[in-house]
């Protein structure tokens, strides 16, 4: 069975305290931010050219949880696959200034993401 993910590529930190995670990125540990959208989220990229982001905690993430994507080859036909064998899907897919995602549950029940980049 060829797989559809091709690597997980992004992590998001959510955080009920935008400010004070953004502060502590930027001014404790020097880290820039790009694609910053204030109290909504902010984008950082390291050195290393791995991207991550700190988000205000969306209702369905656990307080102290990571959210991590997984680059897919196309979010629909992921979507479409995996709800056919059963995977709990959290969202529809949908687009985002980023790419195509959805979101869906592991078998411990954690909230992960497919996505794909905007073409």
């Amino acid at each position: 069975m060829a797989s559809l993910i091709k690597g997980v590529t992004y992590a998001i930190l959510p955080t009920d305290d935008m400010a004070r995670a953004r502060q502590f990125f930027t001014d404790k540990l020097g880290l820039g931010t790009e694609d910053d959208e204030g109290d909504l989220f902010s984008q950082f990229t390291t050195r290393a050219g791995t991207l991550w982001a700190i988000i205000g905690r969306p209702s369905y993430a656990p307080a102290q949880g990571v959210e991590l994507y997984l680059e897919v080859t196309d979010v629909d036909e992921a979507f479409s696959t995996w709800k056919a064998r059963d995977v709990e899907t959290v969202t529809e897919p949908w687009d985002a200034p980023f790419g195509r995602t959805f979101a869906f549950k592991d078998a411990d029940g954690r909230v992960l993401h497919a996505w794909a980049r905007a073409s």
